[in-house]
């Protein structure tokens, strides 16, 4: 099969006005990937500010430059090892391991980019599994600075934290806390912030999973949400949310004070968002079948 990507830049960028805290002042749209995407949804970019972007239609990764010329793809559809089911969102660690929550095989893979080979570390195996590792549905995953893994398990209402051997280190969630949470992202400090979907609200965590504050309720003006479904972070620590039922980016600093917005009139159904080390802004439009970006600016 072949794939053709190509870039379609907007004539009127979007030119949003914010708060100057935390030195964010505006954000503009620069252009739209365009390619052979059938529903893009997770997005992830590693250090040399290349993108991974999971079809959740066409079960493939593929792996794009910051200017969205394609790569490579990885995986097909199926349910051995290197196969994907709906995968929903990736990750890429400081090993260069690219983690792939592999949602409709209820099971997370990881591939080393270095050595080109998969692995099951959790979810569904060949072997039983301790029912602490099982998972439903998991739609997020996120890495930290120290190599441990946060999966989103969608349909369990929780998040779990393993080791880079898969091993269960903690669980948040359970008991009402979370409704089909989405997305996952932990800062330089191990502070874990979650997109509690179903809730319409953010949720952050310190290191050892104890809650330290929520912000967000339902509804469409400054700092509420319809259904918030990605969630990352750039350089200087601010908080990045698809707002998808309002078509938009909302962005808070680390303690959830609101700072500015932007995307009403690039975006259709955003799912995810990602930022590189220009901050650039990379959002998943599954609906668009594109990724569209935006240039954050700073004071």
């Amino acid at each position: 099969m072949c794939i053709v990507f190509c870039c379609m830049p907007r004539n009127q960028p979007k030119f949003i006005q914010g708060s100057s805290v935390h030195h964010l002042k505006s954000a503009n749209h620069l252009f739209t990937i365009k390619g052979d995407f059938s529903k893009p949804t997770g997005i992830a970019i590693d250090f040399e500010n290349r993108l991974y972007i999971a079809d959740s239609g066409r079960s493939v990764i593929y792996v794009l430059d910051r200017d969205g010329r394609l790569l490579e793809s990885i995986g097909s559809f199926g349910w051995r090892e290197g196969e994907f089911d709906s995968p929903a969102d990736v990750a890429v660690d400081v090993q260069f391991r690219l983690y792939i929550a592999d949602s409709g095989n209820n099971r997370l893979q990881r591939f080393s980019l270095l050595n080109r080979d998969f692995s099951v570390i959790a979810g569904e195996k060949t072997h039983e599994v301790a029912e602490s590792l099982s998972l439903y549905g998991p739609q997020g995953v996120a890495t930290d600075s120290r190599g441990y893994i946060y999966i989103v398990d969608t349909w369990k209402d929780r998040i779990l934290k393993i080791d880079p051997l898969g091993r269960f280190q903690m669980e948040i969630g359970g008991l009402g806390q979370f409704r089909k949470p989405q997305s996952v992202v932990v800062d330089a400090s191990g502070n874990i912030y979650a997109c509690d979907t179903g809730n319409n609200r953010i949720c952050k965590f310190d290191f050892s999973g104890s809650q330290i504050a929520i912000w967000g309720e339902e509804g469409s003006r400054t700092g509420q949400f319809q259904n918030p479904t990605g969630i990352s972070r750039d350089r200087f620590g601010n908080i990045y949310i698809v707002d998808q039922g309002n078509h938009r980016i909302q962005v808070f600093n680390p303690d959830g004070l609101y700072l500015t917005e932007f995307g009403q009139q690039n975006l259709d159904n955003p799912t995810d968002v990602a930022i590189d080390n220009y901050i650039h802004v990379y959002v998943t439009d599954t609906s668009a079948g594109d990724i569209e970006v935006f240039k954050v600016s700073s004071e």
